[in-house]
């Protein structure tokens, strides 16, 4: 068994406690310069963050299966946030210390030699991990930050969606178009439940093979590709009704929601249901294919559950081939005279396949709140490598 406990503390870079002018574009001969619009704060902390873990280490039948296993507790306090004030102020934001985090994980990894003997022997690592990062405390006691409230995970992603009826359904105006609901809804969390992989090594005589997995299960992938290839009708399913729609002249595209009738929706503050005695009919009006495709994926968020055909949030879940790689040994060959006293050659391969949910993308590389999953397409690299010792 172990275990350790650790304090560290991150402070501001250096000229970051003192406003200082900066020098802006000349207007023509003229030069100008510029304030900075966040207020600083001389007295401000270090941020500091605390932690231990503890854990397991132990080895059964003559070393041919490990096991190694870890929990880990991590608090993040006096966080330096940008805190919005007034504008009439003349700021925008000033720096202080607030919110506090807290981290819980776990880590585990086994090593097992499945088969050994004379020529062919396998071994494999298995490898698992799970963390979950939480609002605990908000500065000055506030009841939100940003989206989140304490015991939120700080990953929580919350977006404008549709406006959908008691039952689910997608409710349209007279005009067969979707409604934007007023308050954002939680869509689920961008970091994976947890992430697995598995790394393989077969071995026959001289021949060694290696195989390595990896993936991630659940969590979502917000998709921006997505929303943008129904936008610019690109996607593969936006010519569906486009050909049927332009050989009739009129909109045919009828689509599947209700329409208010009657009664009213009551909520708090916070958008919580407070009573709904709406009553509705179903949709019989037909639009615009363009339009529909440049509004309902496009302008908010729709998820993988609501409507899978438009979605522009997905599964996360992802299994990928990490890597295969065949080498061959041929040390054997060489003569006792021979410089060379080893020479091995690999053919391997990187980012084979990957099975997903989420189209287009990569879910291991894309889909956080920054990049919106629209980053240029994984890279597959093939080759081969000659390793000569002397």
């Amino acid at each position: 068994m172990y275990g350790s406990w650790a304090v560290v503390s991150t402070d501001l870079s250096p000229y970051q406690i003192m406003s200082t002018y900066t020098k802006d574009s000349n207007y023509g001969s003229n030069p100008s310069i510029s304030y900075p619009s966040s207020l600083v704060n001389y007295y401000i902390k270090p941020q500091k963050t605390t932690s231990w873990e503890a854990g397991l280490s132990t080895a059964f039948f003559r070393n041919r299966l490990s096991f190694d296993l870890t929990y880990y507790h991590t608090i993040d306090e006096n966080q330096i946030i940008d805190l919005n004030i007034s504008n009439a102020s003349g700021f925008t934001s000033r720096k202080v210390n607030g919110n506090q985090y807290t981290t819980n994980g776990w880590e585990i990894m086994a090593n097992v030699q499945a088969i050994k003997n004379k020529d062919f022997q396998w071994d494999f690592s298995l490898n698992w991990s799970k963390s979950v990062k939480k609002l605990t405390e908000i500065y000055g006691g506030q009841k939100k930050f940003g989206d989140l409230k304490v015991g939120d995970r700080a990953d929580a992603f919350y977006g404008s969606q549709w406006q959908k009826s008691a039952d689910g359904e997608l409710i349209l105006d007279e005009n067969g178009m979707p409604t934007k609901d007023a308050y954002k809804q939680y869509l689920g969390h961008l970091d994976p439940n947890f992430r697995m992989g598995m790394q393989n090594t077969f071995r026959y005589k001289d021949f060694t093979l290696s195989v390595d997995l990896d993936g991630a299960y659940k969590g979502v992938i917000y998709s921006v590709l997505s929303e943008k290839l129904w936008w610019g009708g690109k996607h593969p399913e936006s010519v569906e009704y486009r050909d049927a729609q332009y050989a009739v002249g009129h909109p045919i595209y009828v689509p599947n929601g209700v329409v208010v009738t009657g009664g009213e929706l009551k909520r708090d503050i916070d958008g919580n249901v407070i009573s709904d005695t709406r009553t509705y009919k179903r949709n019989t009006t037909a639009v615009d294919w363009q339009q529909w495709c440049q509004n309902y994926p496009y302008q908010a968020y729709v998820s993988s559950k609501e409507n899978a055909k438009f979605a522009n949030v997905f599964d996360r879940s992802y299994i990928k081939l990490r890597r295969v790689a065949l080498t061959y040994n041929f040390t054997k060959l060489l003569s006792k005279q021979s410089p060379v006293k080893g020479l091995t050659a690999t053919v391997f391969g990187n980012n084979l396949a990957v099975w997903k949910k989420v189209p287009f993308v990569d879910p291991d590389y894309t889909g956080d709140s920054n990049d919106g999953g629209a980053n240029d397409p994984t890279a597959r690299y093939i080759g081969m490598g000659v390793n000569i010792k002397f």
